[in-house]
């Protein structure tokens, strides 16, 4: 009796437990599409705002009115886009068969948030591109990007490590990275010292490490942000 009510009371406890697991990832669901939702109508309420002509979508123009009044809602700084960053989040986000030149409303919370990571770190890219930029032409190529990440590393990069990065930052694919690509690069060179494979949608949208890559030895200065 003894030993039969012991398996009663385990099957009991093993279902209870299932229970509890299934009541977890119900309400883990249930709040994932609660905020969904909540992004989706900030989205269009943005769109609303912005959307000046009505065609659903954002253009160059509205789009730097967006992120004019975000910047000094968010940061409390004012900030004007310019043509060449539009081009950065155009390249970034906008999606396959849309219009290259044109912002919808499901990639406007990503790009948000790619706003506000460089805005973030605004400071130290113009710091570093100030000390960096050799040839003083504002923009960072492969041998400029190498002695920032040994400098911001403290430490040797092999250059197929710089290489990668660029690769990565580099979304105009001019061969230099403006200061968007050199904040997304930083990122990138993170992703890789601390082993991250994925990231969320951001200013890192699509990285993604290459795993036959040697990750820098770790030091204190290699997780830079």
């Amino acid at each position: 009796m003894a030993a039969a009510a012991a398996t009663i009371g385990a099957r009991r406890g093993r279902q209870r437990g299932q229970a509890i697991v299934v009541e977890q990832e119900l309400q883990r669901k249930a709040a994932e599409n609660q905020m969904k939702k909540q992004q989706k109508e900030m989205a269009q309420s943005i769109l609303d705002k912005y959307d000046k002509d009505k065609n659903g979508v954002l253009s160059s123009e509205e789009l730097r009115a967006m992120l004019e009044d975000y910047s000094m809602h968010r940061f409390k700084e004012e900030v004007h886009p310019s043509s060449e960053d539009l081009s950065f989040l155009f390249g970034l986000f906008h999606k396959k068969g849309g219009k290259a030149d044109c912002i919808e409303r499901g990639e406007l919370m990503s790009l948000l948030r790619a706003w506000g990571d460089f805005m973030k770190m605004k400071e130290l890219v113009h710091k570093l591109t100030d000390t960096f930029d050799k040839d003083d032409n504002k923009a960072i190529d492969l041998e400029e990007l190498q002695d920032i990440l040994e400098s911001t590393h403290k430490g040797p990069v092999k250059k197929e490590v710089t290489d990668w990065v660029m690769r990565e930052a580099d979304v105009s694919r001019n061969g230099t990275l403006n200061h968007l690509e050199l904040a997304r690069a930083l990122l990138a060179f993170e992703l890789l010292c601390k082993g991250e494979p994925h990231m969320r949608k951001d200013l890192s949208e699509g990285i993604h490490v290459d795993d036959s890559l040697e990750r820098p030895a770790r030091s204190r200065a290699c997780l830079i942000l």
